[in-house]
């Protein structure tokens, strides 16, 4: 997390915060914007992938593949099938 922090801050002040990013922003713009604030309610809501500072979390190719084999190992399994409205 710390390294994705680091990286965070380091590419803001490379593309337009010269003199470093503010501690806050306003409300308007808040989410558009990066701050300090954002970091810190990052880390107080355990946000490990950090999607709340616009980092998109790691997804394994393998994961679903292995999630079906898990549910259909499971006894009493039945497929659902799914209907749109």
């Amino acid at each position: 997390m710390r390294e994705k922090i680091e990286k965070y801050i380091r590419d803001w002040e490379s593309k337009c915060y010269f003199n470093g990013i503010p501690d806050e922003a306003p409300n308007e713009i808040n989410h558009l914007v990066p701050s300090y604030k954002r970091i810190a309610l990052a880390i107080l809501k355990n946000d490990v992938s950090l999607k709340t500072l616009g980092f998109t979390p790691n997804v394994s190719p393998y994961y679903s593949e292995l999630k079906k084999i898990e549910i259909s190992q499971r006894p009493n399994h039945k497929p659902i099938q799914l209907t749109l409205f």
